[in-house]
C-alpha cells in the first residue's frame, strides 16, 4: 500500500488518496494540452480565452475529483477501522475473561513460555491461587455476590503485584500470576504474601450492608531449568493442593520433595483409572452395634484398594486424589452397585427378618453430580432390601451446599434410600440446617468420643447432641468408639449406636455365626449390663460367610 509521506495516519484510503490525487492535480494541463491539440488538429491556433476556459473546467473536474477522492478514502478508512475493531474486540475476547477483564489461561501459557524462552539468568515464578471456600459464596449470597468477589479480587491482584507481572484468571476462583525478571527466589515469596494479605486483611463488600472475609490460597513454582509451561503450572498447583491442606490465608513454595509427590500422584491416578476395570476395589465392612440390647443392626461399607505392588491402601491414600481429579464419581457408583448386591445377597439368604443395613459415605463430588440418582436406582433392589442402604454425607458437606443438598437427599429418601450426617458436631452445622434435612441419624464425630471420660466439653458436646438429635427423632451414632469408658458414657447419655475398634475392625466377611468377637460380646455383656445369651441370639445378623467385598 501507498503511503502518504505527509500523513501519520496511514490507513486503508491513502491508498486511494495516492492513486486518484496525483491524477486529479494534473488533469487541468492535461485538459487545456487536450484543447489545443484539437485546435492545431482544426487548423489554427487557440486563443487565450479558449485556453483560460479549459483550465477553469480542468481545475473544476480536478476539485470534483478530489472531493469523491476524499469521500471514497474516509469510507475506506471507516471500514477498515470497524473491521478492525472488531478483530481486535474478538481478539481480547479470546485471550481475556469478560468478567474481571484479566488475561485468560491462553494468554497466561503464552506470555509464560515467552518468559521461560527469554528468562536467562533471571528468575521466572507462577504462583496459582483460588479463594478458600468460594463455593459457599455463591450457594449462599448468589452469583451475583460471587462475581462481586471475584471482580474486587482482580483488583486486588493487579495493585498487590508488580506492574510487570501477569495476572490472569483461568476460570471459578483460580487465578495465576506470572513473576518475570526476579532477582532472586525470596521475591516471588513476597509476592505471594502481599497476594494473601491484600485479599485476607479487608472484608470484600457485596451488597450496601454486606462485606464478606475471603481468604486465598497460593502455590509457587519456581522456573529452574525447565522450559515447559505446562509442567510450571502443574507443579504450582501441586504447591497449591498442598497450602490448602496446611490451612487458609497461606502460601507454599514448591520444592522437589512435592515433585516426587506430583510423580507419584500422575502414577496413582493411572493405577486408579484402571482400579474399577480390573476389579482391585474392595468393600471392609465395620459393624455397627445397637446399644440398647448389644445386636448388630448394620455396618458402615470402607473402601479399600488392593493395589497391585502396594497391597491393601486405605481411603485416606487414594481418595482425596479421586476427589480431585473426578474418579470418585465412577469410583462411588462401584460401591454403590456393590452395596446393593451384597444386600441383595444378605436378604435373599435371610429372608424377611433380615433387618441389617449398610452405610455408604458419599462425597462432595457425588451429591453435586446427577448421576448419584441414576447410580442408586440402577441396581436398588425389590422388596426390603431396597430400603437398607444408608448414604452418609459429612455435616461440613450439607451445611456448604445446603440448596443443592436438600433436593438431592429428599430424591434419595422418595427412593427409600436413608440419610446419616457423617462427622457431626464440627461446629460448622446449625439447628436450623438438621431440622429441614431429610437425615434419619447422625454420627458424632469420633474428636469428641476420644475425650469422653477425659474432657468435660466433650462430655457436654456429646451430651447436648444426642439430646437434640432425640428431641427431632434423630438418631445417633457414635463412631471411633476405643475404651469400655467410652461405652459406658455412651450407653448412659442414651446414645442409640456405636462403632469402632473396641466393637470391631473392618473385614472384608462379616460371618454369619459371629458378628462381634467372642471378646467383644463379653465385654458388652459386662459395660451394657446386657443377657445376650437372651437378647443377641434371636436378632443376631445372618451374613454369609462367603459374601466378600468386592
Amino acid at each position: 500500500m501507498v503511503r502518504w509521506p505527509w500523513s501519520a495516519r496511514h490507513e486503508a484510503g491513502d491508498d486511494v488518496r495516492a492513486r486518484v490525487v496525483p491524477w486529479a492535480l494534473g488533469s487541468p494541463l492535461v485538459v487545456v494540452g487536450v484543447v489545443s491539440l484539437v485546435h492545431r488538429l482544426l487548423g489554427g491556433a487557440p486563443g487565450l480565452e479558449t485556453l483560460l476556459a479549459a483550465l477553469c473546467g480542468g481545475l473544476v473536474s480536478a476539485l470534483l475529483l478530489l472531493l469523491l477522492a476524499a469521500q471514497a478514502a474516509d469510507r475506506v478508512d471507516a471500514d477498515a477501522r470497524h473491521r478492525q475493531d472488531m478483530l481486535d474486540a474478538a481478539l481480547r475476547q479470546a485471550l481475556h475473561d469478560p468478567l474481571t477483564d484479566l488475561g485468560n489461561r491462553q494468554l497466561f501459557t503464552d506470555r509464560l513460555q515467552h518468559a521461560l524462552a527469554r528468562r536467562g539468568s533471571r528468575g521466572c515464578a507462577v504462583l496459582y491461587l483460588d479463594l478458600d471456600g468460594f463455593k459457599s459464596v455463591n450457594d449462599t449470597h448468589g452469583h451475583a455476590a460471587g462475581d462481586a468477589v471475584l471482580v474486587e479480587v482482580a483488583h486486588r491482584l493487579r495493585a498487590a503485584v508488580r506492574p510487570e507481572d501477569t495476572v490472569a484468571r483461568f476460570g471459578g476462583d483460580e487465578f495465576a500470576v506470572l513473576c518475570e525478571d526476579l532477582s532472586d527466589d525470596l521475591t516471588a515469596s513476597r509476592i505471594a504474601e502481599r497476594v494473601v494479605s491484600s485479599i485476607a486483611d479487608r472484608p470484600i463488600a457485596v451488597g450496601p450492608e454486606r462485606a464478606l472475609s475471603i481468604t486465598p490460597s497460593v502455590g509457587i513454582a519456581l522456573a529452574r531449568d525447565e522450559g515447559d509451561a505446562s509442567r510450571l503450572l502443574r507443579r504450582a498447583d501441586a504447591a497449591l493442593y498442598r497450602a490448602k491442606e496446611g490451612g487458609k490465608a497461606r502460601s507454599e513454595l514448591f520444592d522437589e520433595r512435592m515433585q516426587a509427590q506430583a510423580v507419584d500422584a500422575s502414577q496413582t491416578e493411572v493405577d486408579l483409572a484402571m482400579a474399577v476395570e480390573q476389579g482391585q476395589l474392595r468393600l471392609h465392612y465395620q459393624p455397627i452395634v445397637d446399644l440398647t440390647d448389644g445386636h448388630v443392626q448394620g455396618v458402615e461399607a470402607l473402601l479399600r484398594w488392593q493395589h497391585p505392588r502396594r497391597g491393601l491402601l486405605h481411603p485416606g491414600d487414594f481418595v482425596p486424589l479421586a476427589e480431585r481429579t473426578g474418579l470418585i464419581v465412577p469410583i462411588g457408583q462401584w460401591v454403590i452397585r456393590e452395596a446393593w448386591r451384597t444386600l441383595q445377597e444378605w436378604y435373599a439368604r435371610e429372608g424377611e427378618d433380615c433387618a441389617f443395613t449398610v452405610s455408604v459415605n458419599v462425597s462432595p463430588r457425588q451429591l453435586a453430580n446427577a448421576q448419584l440418582l441414576d447410580a442408586v436406582a440402577a441396581e436398588q433392589p425389590a422388596g426390603p432390601a431396597g430400603s437398607a442402604l444408608i448414604l452418609e454425607v459429612s455435616e461440613e458437606l450439607l451445611v456448604a451446599d445446603a440448596n443443592a443438598g436438600f433436593s438431592t437427599l429428599h430424591a434419595l429418601r422418595m427412593m427409600g434410600v436413608r440419610v446419616g450426617v457423617d462427622d457431626f458436631g464440627r461446629g460448622v452445622s446449625s439447628l436450623s440446617h438438621l431440622q429441614t434435612m431429610p437425615v434419619d441419624h447422625v454420627k458424632v464425630d469420633r474428636h469428641f468420643i476420644a475425650g469422653l471420660g477425659r474432657r468435660h466439653q466433650d462430655e457436654a458436646v456429646v451430651a447436648g447432641i444426642i439430646g437434640m438429635a432425640r428431641s427431632m427423632g434423630v438418631g445417633v451414632i457414635a463412631e471411633g468408639v476405643e475404651t469400655t469408658e467410652q461405652l459406658s458414657a455412651l450407653r448412659r447419655m442414651g446414645c442409640d449406636a456405636a462403632q469402632g475398634f473396641l466393637l470391631a475392625h473392618p473385614g472384608p466377611v462379616v460371618d454369619r455365626e459371629r458378628v462381634l468377637p467372642e471378646a467383644t460380646a463379653g465385654m458388652l455383656h459386662e459395660v451394657l449390663h446386657l443377657d445376650l445369651d437372651h437378647h443377641v441370639p434371636a436378632r443376631r445378623a445372618a451374613l454369609s460367610p462367603d459374601v466378600a467385598a468386592r
